[in-house]
């Protein structure tokens, strides 16, 4: 946290709030957290930050909320044993019901399905309560989000493959017919005035693709590489 706030006030030249979000690690819900550095008696550091403590905070206070990333990580939080299922099923209601887009829906619907910490007994309830009437909307979501993302991602890397692929395909014929060009005009100039000098090879390295050609054909007629632009 104190290395990734220095990088960022120096990237950026702006203050910067620091919050840390612990998935694991609950404290008090909500406070303020440090980082300290000692020096016998003397302390050069003191580096605070907010830090919202998942497992600290009340799960159902937050799946009833309006907060619809709180609903989502709810799953993390702290719930009752016997409520684990029906908040579950609760979070995704609201997820769904949600004025969301499709992708979001998903993404958080996803989130409480990963975290949820489900046991085989409370598994099944959740299993239940999802097929129950009051949650009849939440199954019909999951598969739409779910095909419609499935769908979106596989298009997306599709057309993303076949971009990469073509680009890379052209750019890798270019430069080897390019190497090859220039190798070929190498070996023509060398059969013809001999050992290129260190300062010819250079010039030869970073001569420009389009004048690969143009020099391999005035090599005929000349008669030095002064007159091919290769040495002073």
């Amino acid at each position: 946290m104190y290395d990734a706030y220095g990088q960022l006030r120096r990237k950026y030249g702006l203050p910067v709030l620091p919050i840390a979000l612990y998935l694991r690690v609950g404290l008090d819900g909500l406070g303020i957290d440090f980082y300290e550095e000692h020096f016998w008696e003397l302390r050069p550091i003191r580096f605070e930050y907010l830090y919202v403590g998942l497992p600290g905070l009340d799960a159902v206070k937050y799946v009833q909320g309006e907060n619809w990333l709180g609903v989502a990580l709810a799953a993390l939080m702290k719930i009752p044993a016997e409520q684990v299922a029906w908040l579950g099923a609760e979070a995704l209601r609201r997820i769904q019901a949600a004025p969301l887009s499709d992708q979001q829906r998903f993404l958080l619907g996803e989130c409480v399905q990963a975290y949820l910490p489900l046991d085989d007994e409370q598994q099944r309830q959740f299993e239940r309560l999802l097929a129950s009437e009051a949650y009849s909307g939440v199954q019909a979501m999951n598969t739409t989000s779910y095909e419609k993302g499935l769908q979106k991602g596989l298009e997306k890397a599709q057309v993303m493959n076949t971009t990469w692929y073509e680009k890379g395909l052209e750019q890798g014929l270019e430069q080897g017919l390019e190497r090859g060009q220039r190798k070929l005009l190498h070996e023509q100039l060398e059969a013809k005035f001999g050992p290129l000098s260190a300062s010819a090879l250079e010039r030869l390295d970073h001569l420009p693709a389009e004048r690969i050609w143009a020099l391999g054909k005035a090599i005929l007629k000349a008669n030095s590489l002064r007159e091919l632009g290769l040495e002073d």
